[in-house]
């Protein structure tokens, strides 16, 4: 039996790949509106994601503008 681990998503354009081989994905589907708001007010801005796990919100910091994401 061969089963696919490793699956890919989008959300906001943005494409994801995420294992599914362990307990938990990484990927918090549950935060989609705060990506989704810092898409939104990145525009120029400097930012710093403490939590960048997945990437997803430096991701929507430069997909929203965002002059420099560390």
């Amino acid at each position: 039996m061969f089963v696919v681990l490793i699956c890919q998503i989008m959300e906001n354009g943005i494409v994801y790949t995420i294992s599914l081989k362990g307990q938990k994905t990484g990927f918090y589907a549950d935060q989609r509106e705060n990506r989704q708001f810092i898409s939104r007010i990145s525009d120029g801005q400097k930012v710093l994601d403490l939590c960048c796990y997945s990437g997803g919100f430096s991701l929507n910091a430069v997909r929203g503008g965002a002059l420099n994401v560390t």
